[in-house]
């Protein structure tokens, strides 16, 4: 029976994020967790998006601060390219409620080595 559970949850990981968690931004790491983070927030991105994220070219990412959000980030070898916060009600955050996010995501990527490339939110 363990062998089935894990042949079903390989199945439905996505790659590893280039960044740990925190205590504020945990990354998505499946479908069975996606789906759960669309329940909290409803948040959800087109197949467009989840088919960059199986490529490994996008993350998902719960903020569990205020606002709880939905954090997309795109990303190539060098960092975040455009990082998009949506809130409860698959809302995007205000500008004042996206700094933080931002920037959280921003150090969670230089702490892991990543370049500081120019972010285009």
């Amino acid at each position: 029976m363990t062998g089935r559970a894990n042949d079903i949850e390989e199945k439905t990981a996505f790659p590893p994020a280039p960044v740990a968690a925190s205590e504020v931004l945990v990354p998505i790491t499946s479908w069975v967790e996606m789906f759960r983070e669309k329940e909290i927030t409803r948040v959800e991105f087109d197949l467009f998006w989840l088919e960059n994220v199986e490529a490994g070219a996008a993350y998902f990412f719960s903020w569990m601060a205020d606002p709880r959000s939905t954090v997309l980030v795109v990303w190539d070898d060098e960092g975040p390219t455009h990082i998009e916060c949506r809130k409860v009600g698959d809302l995007l955050t205000s500008e004042t409620e996206s700094l933080p996010i931002i920037s959280a995501v921003t150090q969670s990527f230089r702490s892991a080595g990543f370049g500081s490339r120019r972010l285009d939110h």
